[in-house]
């Protein structure tokens, strides 16, 4: 008689599970195995809530926000580039969903690749990975909503932005979890440390959203 999950099983779990947390998930549900239908059971409730925990763990909101702002002004500027019509597309009808979609799309794709990155490596080339595979999705969604030129030009400028952005302000490495966190991220950084960081993102945030507004300025003049 079976006492676990079949291999193909736990092969799929495994797959669907980030990393990070897949030893420990595919343990507890091993455990808990009683039949092949409650396994099943157990990973389609399991599975979501341990990718949307892992997003939440790894997502950084001040960052995605820059991403955003850079995605939207690469289409933006495309469209002003190929047809000088940027204030037009952005003010026409449905104009802001053309734009979202695409940006939406690219930053599911960011997202997604940081929840199931190996955390503890943060090379030019891994950092690279995460808006290379949301701009493909950028070029799948936008296909639907921008003009096929417009959106090639988008995505070409917003690579570039995006992975600058990702090289000053990389994603978190093993981010502390639990009550003795901030204890112990003060030991490591030191309370004015964090402060200066703290401040520092805050800056290069304000100064990011300046410099968007004024290429926006620009581009609709």
């Amino acid at each position: 008689m079976r006492t676990g999950p079949s291999k193909a099983a736990e092969a799929l779990v495994a797959v669907l599970v980030p990393p990070a947390c897949r030893e420990q998930v595919l343990g507890d549900l091993h455990e808990r195995y009683r039949s092949p239908g409650q396994y099943g059971r157990e990973a389609l409730r399991t599975v979501p809530l341990v990718i949307a925990s892992r997003i939440r763990r790894t997502a950084d909101a001040q960052v995605l926000v820059m991403l955003a702002l850079a995605l939207c002004v690469s289409f933006l500027g495309a469209a002003r580039l190929r047809d000088g019509v940027a204030l037009d597309l952005f003010l026409s009808d449905g104009g802001l969903l053309r734009i979202a979609l695409p940006t939406l799309a690219a930053l599911l794709g960011i997202v997604l690749e940081d929840a199931y990155a190996d955390s503890a490596r943060h090379s030019p080339l891994t950092l690279m990975r995460g808006p290379l595979i949301g701009i493909g999705l950028a070029l799948i969604a936008g296909g639907f909503a921008l003009p096929q030129l417009i959106l090639y030009y988008g995505c070409a400028m917003g690579l570039v932005l995006c992975t600058a952005i990702r090289m000053f302000f990389p994603p978190v490495a093993n981010p502390l979890q639990g009550v003795n966190a901030p204890a112990d991220w003060l030991k490591r950084t030191g309370a004015g440390n964090g402060d200066w960081h703290g401040a520092g993102r805050g800056v290069a945030g304000v100064v990011a959203l300046l410099v968007v507004m004024w290429m926006v300025y620009h581009l609709s003049r």
